[in-house]
């Protein structure tokens, strides 16, 4: 309950009528004066008001509001929001994403809602007849301009009244540059009691186009004038002449046009911290917000799940950043919220209407197969279709022009109009689509003929110590030298880096090395997935989740944390980001010496036209010094990407492993570099490996011949296992029949290794081996039926010895011709087994001595993958125990 008293004066009571106003109530308001209902609203974002003149008195007056909440159709705990406690499904129409508070183990997370008033509340005293709202309508296509004028009555006799307009530029000087014609401007019109509209055209000669690059605006001014001749109430608004469209008719659809021109929309989730801005009005903040945004070289923000105040569509208006901004509802809707919904979409519209900024809107995030498993209470896929259909016609009614992308990230998929799918592959395994897949080219399935979106995307960087210490509360963070030992981030409340190393790098040792390797993660897979998406010629439209932290720890998939201080991710999406840039893609990172390097060269261009006689320069460096160079005239589509051929270099010879960059400039004539980028691979020398004799157990086509094979040596099925034979076993059941024989040979002296042991329990070496567990508490979750590019070699077990820490990641596949999973099945746990390579806390490689010699098992994939893998070669060899020296 808020309460909250105010004085009425009688100048007040002169003006007529009296409003009690809500900005944006959170989330069902009941507003009552001096005891007296005036009405409800339910939502979060909208704007609503009444009336009250009849119960006010002079002098002193109560305001009371009672503010209802409820559990969301999606799903939430009481205590801590998404983030654990009793899971309940109620009727508020919610998605994930609200301004959030300062608190720290809830609030400061985007995704837990809150509850209460917190937009402005305001008395207005207000004539009897009233503007209600100014929208102005460019109607491009035609040449015209049309004012709609919302004229609120309050009294039921209807009132003739008439309109005085006029326009102005608002960032440009210039006198009223348009006046309805005399006839209009007289007309009296009546005046009924509630809404009336007035659609009134316009006539602005030489119209200057709001875009991105020049965010010209204007203001309409308008005039009540009554019967007499007297002006009752004045009104003003900014707006941008502006033409945003999306093509549904011709191949490939879903291409979008700003004034007329094709346009690829290249951006950034938000979550919170715009609205913060506008919580604490600190207006300077947000303006810098913005331009952070086009300083990165967006042009345009995703609204995630929520529409924010006016004032942020008011300001991007003022500095040109276009935005998308979503209904909040997310994976499901309940049947009996059906026109609920309906209505305010209609009521976000209204909001976003009169900003040349908001170029599209956006229905739902993520709606779930089946309901979201509940068909009983939630819309099934065939009436969310007829909700989509229904808010159209909502959203058009307040809005004809309006563009509409329904579904933002589909997971179940097909909607109508352009398809977006989310993809984390980058943090969540596999998500999506396989993060080879994507850096081979490859998309999600979608619906034929049309271009897509990726409405999110991204990784978690944790934030900066500094940061941290100034703001964490300090049960979260390491205190002690001692303490920084045994320290992970699973302290630091909803943070997943703890949990979710395992996939892509090594469990850090120390509190800065925590930090140090996840931001340089988040960079790495923003690179890949950023620069992916720039090649994809369908991907017209793409946003980072997320831009900017609304409070410390809030959502650290942002790249840019709380302090508006930039991760490396930042340096990395800017750079991905520049309209006009040069792109290298390589599936391969390690190399033999004299093995041909031969990068894919790219050029991404997201402007309309491209410079002349411009050429690509190219060369490969090693130890500074440049050992190949080479220039070729460059092929530049207009908002295209075009592949400009393969990079003819050659890996030098060095006498161990050394690092070599690959350089791609692009050039104007005169030789001025419009935009750079490099690789850094590593090259190994040659070994020749003394090769022991292979003894395959399985099958002539399996892995175990495969991989003897790729090593150079002639798999040997059948005869007497000696003490100096390295034996291949891909075949358990066929293992049984020699076990005795094997068992000799490795007590002998001999190594017997199994390759790709299935999930189950295994008797080998006196013991049992447990491969996988198949419960979701096991820590080996990572291993998922998409595969781990990554494993780690952090064991310090020799074979492993002078390995680095990215060594087993992001391997290429020699069959598939792009990076695949090294690690497809699960890892193992045994007693008494020394790991070599680990996954979580389970062995992806062990061993275990017998006698004289060995048993190992190693469940990465080195079948196949030798040929384009320096890495998996060596260690191959070690494994078979073949001598490969590794430079260090």
């Amino acid at each position: 309950y808020y309460r909250t008293a105010f004085d009425v004066t009688p100048a007040m009571l002169e003006k007529g009528a009296l409003f009690v106003r809500f900005e944006g109530v959170d989330y069902k308001a009941h507003v009552f004066v001096n005891g007296a209902f005036l009405g409800s609203h339910e939502g979060i974002f909208a704007p609503f008001e009444f009336e009250f003149t009849r119960h006010v008195r002079l002098g002193k007056n109560v305001l009371l509001v009672k503010v209802e909440n409820d559990f969301i159709m999606l799903g939430n705990s009481a205590q801590t929001g998404f983030l654990g406690g009793e899971e309940l499904r109620g009727d508020k129409v919610y998605a994930a994403v609200g301004p959030c508070w300062d608190e720290p183990e809830v609030g400061w997370h985007c995704c837990p809602p809150g509850m209460g008033i917190y937009q402005e509340v305001t008395i207005e005293a207000r004539p009897r007849i009233h503007f209600h709202d100014l929208f102005v309508r460019p109607l491009s296509e035609e040449g015209k301009t049309e004012a709609w004028i919302e004229v609120f009555g309050c009294d039921y006799p209807p009132q003739k009244i008439a309109m005085e307009l006029s326009v102005h530029g608002q960032n440009f000087s210039t006198a009223a540059m348009t006046v309805p014609n005399a006839e209009i401007a007289a007309k009296l019109r009546p005046v009924l009691q509630g809404v009336n509209l007035f659609k009134i055209p316009l006539a602005i000669l030489q119209p200057r186009r709001w875009s991105p690059e020049a965010p010209w605006l204007y203001q309409i001014q308008a005039k009540l004038v009554d019967e007499k001749g007297q002006v009752v109430d004045a009104a003003r608004r900014q707006f941008g002449l502006r033409m945003f469209r999306m093509e549904y008719l011709e191949e490939p659809k879903g291409r979008m046009y700003l004034n007329g021109q094709g346009i690829k929309l290249r951006g950034a989730n938000t979550m919170g911290a715009l609205q913060q801005c506008v919580i604490r009005k600190d207006w300077q903040q947000l303006i810098d917000d913005i331009l952070l945004a086009k300083i990165t070289h967006m042009n345009y923000m995703r609204l995630t799940q929520m529409p924010v105040q006016a004032e942020v569509y008011d300001y991007c208006d003022r500095l040109g950043l276009m935005v998308q901004t979503d209904l909040p509802l997310f994976g499901c809707v309940r049947r009996n919220q059906f026109c609920e919904v309906v209505r305010q979409a209609s009521e976000m519209e209204r909001l976003v209407r009169s900003h040349p900024s908001n170029i599209l809107v956006t229905y739902i995030n993520e709606p779930f197969p089946n309901s979201m498993d509940a068909p009983q209470r939630n819309l099934t896929r065939d009436e969310m279709t007829r909700l989509f259909e229904s808010a159209d016609m909502a959203v058009r009614l307040a809005n004809p022009d309006r563009v509409i992308k329904a579904v933002d990230g589909d997971y179940d998929p097909p909607g109508p109009g352009m398809p977006d799918n989310h993809c984390y592959p980058g943090w969540y395994n596999g998500h999506g689509i396989d993060l080879g897949m994507l850096h081979k080219g490859h998309w999600q399935r979608v619906k034929p003929g049309w271009v897509y979106g990726c409405g999110e995307f991204g990784a978690e960087g944790l934030d900066s110590i500094a940061l941290m210490r100034r703001h964490y509360p300090k049960s979260w963070l390491p205190q002690t030298a001692a303490e920084e030992k045994t320290w992970t981030p699973d302290e630091i409340f909803g943070a997943q880096t703890g949990k979710m190393h395992y996939n892509f790098f090594e469990t850090p040792d120390t509190f800065s090395d925590w930090v140090e390797k996840g931001q340089a993660h988040q960079a790495w897979a923003t690179r890949l997935m950023t620069e992916a998406f720039r090649r994809d010629r369908r991907m017209h439209s793409f946003a980072i989740h997320l831009f900017i932290d609304a409070f410390p720890a809030s959502w650290m998939k942002a790249i840019m944390d709380y302090d508006r201080q930039p991760k490396p991710a930042w340096f990395v999406y800017r750079d991905a980001l520049t309209p006009l840039a040069v792109s290298l893609r390589t599936d391969r990172r390690a190399f033999f010496a004299g093995e041909p390097i031969e990068p894919e060269a790219w050029v991404c261009n997201d402007l309309h036209d491209a410079p002349a006689g411009a050429r690509l320069h190219y060369q490969l460096e090693c130890d500074g010094r440049v050992l190949q160079a080479g220039s070729t005239a460059a092929t530049i589509p207009a908002l295209d990407a075009a592949y400009q051929g393969t990079l003819p270099l050659r890996a030098p010879e060095p006498p161990s492993r050394t690092q070599v960059t690959v350089r791609l400039g692009l050039l104007d004539a005169g030789g001025k570099v419009l935009h750079d980028t490099a690789l850094n691979m590593d090259v190994f020398p040659r070994t020749k490996a003394a090769l022991r004799r292979i003894f395959v157990v399985g099958v002539p086509q399996g892995k175990a011949a495969q991989l003897a094979t790729d090593l150079g040596a002639t798999p040997v099925f059948e005869g007497l296992m000696q003490a100096e034979d390295a034996i291949l076993i891909d075949d358990v059941q066929a293992f049984r029949k020699v076990e005795t024989q094997v068992t000799e040979a490795v007590r002998a002296g001999a190594r017997a290794v199994f390759l790709l042991l299935p999930q189950g329990k295994y008797p080998i070496a006196g013991g049992d081996v447990t491969v996988g567990s198949g419960d979701k508490s096991d820590v080996m979750m990572g291993v998922t039926a998409a595969g781990l590019h990554f494993v780690s070699r952090a064991t310090g077990h020799r074979l492993v010895e002078g390995f680095r820490p990215e060594d087993f990641k992001f391997w290429y596949d020699d069959k598939l011709d792009h990076p695949a999973p090294l690690l497809r099945l699960p890892a193992f746990k045994a007693v008494g087994w020394e790991p070599i390579l680990l996954s979580f806390n389970a062995m992806a490689a062990g061993w275990k001595a017998d006698g004289q010699g060995h048993w190992c098992i190693c469940q990465i994939e080195l079948a196949g993958r030798t040929a384009g893998n320096a890495v998996a070669t060596i260690f191959a060899q070690r494994l078979l125990e073949a001598s490969s020296p590794i430079g260090r």
